[in-house]
């Protein structure tokens, strides 16, 4: 059987240095069941070759993963393949359940309940630059602007954002892009402090680049933590993107 969609989105992160672990903790599974994903995967690499992965460095990253293992024989797709309900759940979220997944937990682990989280941007390390003017919605009194950049082929959101009202206890800000259907892709969580200014880079998960050309509009929100959390375990789940929660603050047109 070809790889699938999923199977190569799971290969691109494993190899980009993401853990059964963190991948793990969103989808509501485990390690055990993402490492069985991962070895049907490669089982399924070796049966099919294709160009962008080397089967020697998947089972490389596999066996790192697992504390320097031998490698399983090519007979492991058997070996290790997952119980079918939940392999047929996998599979029907063609990449959606995996990237958001992804995306939990980069972003609620890096920037939920802190200020100014992003890295500083810089002139020089930038490959491509689309510049985003970031609107108020109905009486909020912010604006700025965002900017995606692609910085040695990853990409990622400056943000320079300012007049915002400081997040409360509990509170964050959460910048979407959205699309069709406001299903929508979070690229950022950052609380906003006194100086009620919203700056820093954000990386976007490198398996989310295929579904950028999907969106229409950025748009910033204040939500409750626990809300934007909820919202993107709940999509991760049931392996569609998420709509937007939380209060509209700003927004812009991406195209």
């Amino acid at each position: 059987m070809a790889l699938s969609e999923d199977q190569a989105a799971l290969l691109r992160l494993l190899l980009a240095g993401d853990t059964y672990d963190r991948v793990a903790e969103v989808l509501g599974t485990t390690a055990a069941d993402v490492k069985a994903r991962a070895h049907a995967a490669a089982g399924a690499l070796e049966a099919e070759p294709v160009a962008e992965f080397s089967a020697d460095a998947v089972d490389a990253r596999l066996a790192a993963l697992e504390g320097g293992a031998v490698p399983p024989s090519p007979a492991r797709s058997a070996a290790w393949r997952p119980p079918a309900r939940r392999w047929a759940l996998w599979v029907a979220g063609t990449g959606a359940v995996l990237v958001v997944a992804v995306v939990v937990v980069i972003l609620v682990e890096g920037g939920g309940d802190g200020a100014g989280q992003g890295s500083s941007a810089t002139t020089a390390d930038r490959e491509d630059v689309v510049p985003v003017r970031m609107d108020p919605v109905g009486d909020s009194p912010a604006g700025g602007t965002i900017a995606i950049v692609r910085v040695s082929d990853q990409p990622a959101v400056d943000l320079a954002l300012r007049g915002l009202e400081p997040s409360g206890r509990g509170e964050t800000y959460v910048l979407w892009f959205v699309g069709s259907g406001d299903r929508s892709l979070p690229v950022a969580f950052q609380a906003v402090g006194r100086d009620r200014r919203l700056t820093g880079r954000a990386p976007i998960p490198s398996a989310a680049s295929s579904l950028l050309p999907n969106f229409e509009t950025a748009e910033l929100t204040l939500s409750r933590q626990r809300e934007a959390a909820g919202a993107l375990q709940r999509a991760g789940k049931s392996g569609t993107l998420p709509q937007p929660v939380g209060t509209p603050v700003l927004r812009g047109a991406l195209r």
